[in-house]
């Protein structure tokens, strides 16, 4: 090898001379090899309609998928529950047989539960989710087992039987933690809520039975928040609401409700502690579960309050719902501190809180006062999240004000009492004047944060809700005072009628003669036309409908005289829309039906104050323009 080298070597040189004589460049030999050449590609290929995977390629991918999911899980839940009726059967025959004695019997299921357990372990590091379903059905196992020799046999005593089961439920969990799968833990976790169930002997033990429901609980979402299985706290939450429901269904009695009440609150606080503060411990954002329970939670606790409270103390109720409002604002405002990027959270909590308070006050209140403390609830709800930055709160306070607006136009517009109707000093009127001050407030601070509000809500112009809230008070404004006039009237109207009523009744016999012994004329229709028909029924329309026409002027100019002074052009469009509804209604409805000396009053004071308005857009013409020149 070494001679074939020196001789390369020495052509290499020899090459290298003859090159050198003829003026041919040379290259020396170099120790280092030469650069590949750079490799260029095929063009990509572009993917046509035709290389799409056919319809059934995709379906039988599908079918193996499925086939694969039928095979592991189905087959092997069905075998393991299978062997478990068939132990059952076994049980049952060897008894009615006397095959095998009671002890031996139950130590049998102890051992297949052991032998099963043992397989799931052997055979965990090559088949995982196999192995799962061999350790599920070892423990079910030895529940059985325990079960059958406290119902069946009567070899162990209750309390004996409830200690081998919790023994066997902690064996579950740390077997799940061992293996470090949240399917036999949830399995562990269920099994361990249907003890009660198992062991019943029909006699009330209220304290035995939510100790170790709390005990359970407090277990579970021990395990669920240092291992992050936070399925595993909706499994215990529905356990909870099982076990209680079936305790309340056998043994609740009137004399037990504080102690309802007390228990209720034990299990509220803990899932509502743990909900918040896994979230806020393990820093991962809050998912569907996660909101379901902290959402379900106060629904659950709240629904059984109402059900045991309302008999004997409805009057609490309302106090009840603002505590819980109370309580979820608190965890909202912390949930915005201690984690701002998890929005989710903290609007799910305002949201309850929202819910809360807005139900409260109809617990609470009666009539009127529910609207204004709706109302009162918007505003304050608005200015906090104009304070706080949260959009999330601004946009819930506008739903309570819309919910308190479809109240008071629905229910809080009617005046029961008419012939003692005095104007202004009324529920009603107050009731919008309220809301109308809520609204304000909500104005006054959406226009001073307008660089806070969102997209939603108009930007940094804040048009939307502005404009909202400016609508809504005029609107409001001239609902109340219309109101209020028309009301008036229609209690000089129900007085003028029965005057009327009484000096007919007067003057009936003599106009009427009775034709038959026993027999009394119906003056009531005749009555009633004649009232209509008479000139004081008439002078009360035309007085009303001449009222209306003034004050909608009057408050036209307001309008557009604010919308001058503060040049705002909503203000400006509002008057003209109500100049426009009162003209079509000065010559149209009062033309026709007004009497002179009215009519003359609604043209006159329309006329001169279209006049008074037309002057101040000519005066301040320049002004506008150059307010509208800023805004574009």
């Amino acid at each position: 090898m070494d001679e074939i080298l020196k001789k390369i070597e020495s052509l290499e040189q020899r090459i290298f001379e003859v090159e050198r004589r003829l003026g041919a460049p040379g290259v020396l030999p170099s120790a280092e090899p030469p650069l590949p050449p750079a490799y260029i590609g095929e063009k990509p290929v572009q993917k046509q309609w035709w290389n799409i995977p056919s319809t059934r390629e995709v379906l039988g991918g599908e079918r193996k998928n499925v086939e694969s999911y039928i095979g592991r899980w189905v087959l092997g839940a069905i075998g393991v529950v299978a062997v478990v009726f068939g132990a059952s059967f076994f049980l049952k025959y060897a008894f009615e047989s006397d095959l095998i004695g009671e002890v031996g019997r139950v130590m049998l299921g102890v051992f297949g539960g052991l032998v099963f357990i043992g397989l799931g372990e052997w055979l965990r590091s090559r088949f995982a989710k196999y192995s799962y379903i061999l350790s599920a059905g070892g423990l079910a196992l030895l529940y059985l087992s325990v079960y059958g020799a406290f119902w069946f046999y009567e070899l162990i005593s209750q309390g004996a039987a409830f200690g081998f089961m919790i023994a066997v439920t902690v064996f579950g969990v740390v077997l799940s933690l061992w293996a470090d799968a949240l399917i036999l833990a949830a399995l562990s976790s269920a099994t361990g809520f249907l003890v009660p169930f198992l062991l019943s002997t029909g006699v009330a033990n209220d304290f035995g039975f939510f100790s170790y429901l709390v005990v359970l609980n407090l277990g579970i979402l021990a395990v669920a928040f240092f291992k992050k299985w936070h399925p595993l706290t909706l499994v215990g939450f529905v356990g909870t609401v099982l076990n209680f429901a079936s305790w309340y269904g056998g043994y609740y009695e009137s004399e037990k409700l504080f102690f309802t009440i007390y228990i209720l609150g034990i299990f509220f606080t803990v899932y509502l502690l743990t909900g918040f503060f896994a979230n806020i411990a393990t820093r991962k954002m809050s998912d569907s579960a996660d909101l379901f329970v902290l959402t379900i939670n106060p629904v659950w606790t709240f629904g059984w309050y109402y059900f045991l409270l309302k008999p004997q103390y409805e009057d609490s109720l309302g106090f009840v719902a603002v505590g819980f409002g109370a309580l979820y604002i608190l965890f909202a405002y912390c949930a915005s501190v201690m984690r701002r990027e998890d929005v989710r959270l903290t609007l799910f909590l305002g949201a309850i809180a929202v819910v809360f308070l807005t139900v409260a006050v109809p617990l609470q209140l009666e009539g009127n006062a529910i609207t204004i403390a709706w109302a009162a609830e918007a505003a304050v709800l608005f200015v906090l999240g104009v304070f706080l930055k949260n959009k999330g709160m601004r946009i819930f306070s506008l739903g309570v004000f819309a919910i308190a607006l479809i109240r008071l136009f629905a229910f809080d517009s009617d005046i029961q009492n008419v012939v003692d109707f005095v104007p202004i000093f009324n529920a009603r009127f107050f009731t919008y004047f309220m809301t109308i001050a809520a609204a304000a407030i909500m104005g006054y601070t959406a226009y001073a944060g307008q660089e806070l509000l969102s997209a939603f809500e108009g930007g940094k112009s804040g048009k939307a809700v502005l404009g909202f809230l400016g609508a809504v008070i005029n609107i409001l404004v001239l609902a109340a005072v219309t109101l209020d006039i028309f009301t008036f009237f229609e209690a000089r109207l129900i007085e003028a009628g029965e005057q009327f009523q009484e000096r007919a009744v007067l003057e009936a016999p003599a106009r009427v003669p009775q034709t038959k012994p026993g027999y009394e004329y119906d003056y009531s229709y005749q009555q009633r036309t004649s009232f209509y028909a008479s000139d004081g029924y008439r002078s009360i329309l035309n007085q009303r409908n001449a009222s209306i026409s003034v004050f909608w002027t009057i408050l036209a100019v307001i309008l557009i005289t604010l919308g001058m002074l503060y040049r705002n052009a909503y203000l400006r469009w509002s008057a003209l829309i109500l100049f426009g509804v009162t003209i079509v209604k000065v010559f149209i409805l009062d033309l026709a039906g007004l009497k002179t000396p009215y009519r003359i009053i609604s043209f006159m004071a329309l006329g001169i104050i279209l006049l008074l308005a037309s002057y101040l857009y000519f005066r301040y013409q320049k002004r506008l323009e150059e307010t509208q020149r800023a805004v574009l």
